[in-house]
């Protein structure tokens, strides 16, 4: 267990994901019984509910970048436009 979640925080999110998602797709081809598939497919359903997760906070944080940086760009452009209107306004 100690080196499952050691492997974890090395690797990305999505490659780990791709790994337990080919594992428990692997153990669905065993001979299992009702229950064991049951909890098979929870896990499953689990692991999906992660990701899609994930990539929804992923997306808001590219959205929350994409955003600061715009105010950033344009906050400059509009303090360098402020500097030389002060600068004309001191002459």
């Amino acid at each position: 267990m100690a080196k499952m979640k050691e492997f974890e925080q090395k690797h990305s999110f999505d490659k780990v994901y791709k790994l337990k998602k080919e594992v428990l797709q692997e153990l669905k081809k065993l001979n299992l019984t009702d229950s064991q598939r049951e909890k098979l497919t929870k896990l499953e359903k689990d692991l999906d509910t992660e990701k899609k997760d994930h990539d929804k906070q992923k997306k808001e944080e590219k959205s929350q970048n994409g955003f600061t940086k715009f105010f950033a760009r344009n906050n400059g452009a509009l303090s360098s436009k402020k500097q030389k209107d002060q600068q004309e306004i001191e002459r």
